[in-house]
């Protein structure tokens, strides 16, 4: 059940925001080795956003998910995630910031139940 957040400082006027949200999606899935219909995105542009005392475009992604954070996976999400940043976004990998949660599956629900059940 994987979760992806990605917060940016760019305007939300400049984007097609279903058409990055799918990219975003997509990269995940492919990236965790998923099932699509399990990962959610969720797209925040127009956020308030400095980074290494700049304003210049950046981003912030957080991923939550049932395993695959470690330090075997964790360089993969880094490259595909900046990857799909910098094609959807155009924000240089310089210009992320990430954090990778690792979910228990009886923390995790979908459908009115834990995924652990």
């Amino acid at each position: 059940m994987p979760f992806i957040k990605v917060a940016t400082n760019l305007p939300r006027a400049s984007f097609v925001a279903n058409n990055v949200l799918k990219a975003f999606s997509t990269s995940l899935t492919s990236v965790l080795a998923t099932h699509e219909k399990a990962v959610m995105v969720q797209l925040e542009f127009d956020q308030d956003l400095i980074l290494s005392g700049s304003t210049e475009p950046c981003a912030f992604i957080n991923v939550r998910t049932i395993g695959k954070i470690d330090p075997e996976h964790n360089p993969k999400t880094y490259e595909a995630l900046s990857a799909t940043v910098l094609e959807q976004l155009n924000i240089p990998a310089n210009r992320i910031f990430f954090n990778l949660d690792d979910i228990q599956a009886n923390n995790w629900g979908y459908d009115a139940k834990p995924v652990g059940a």
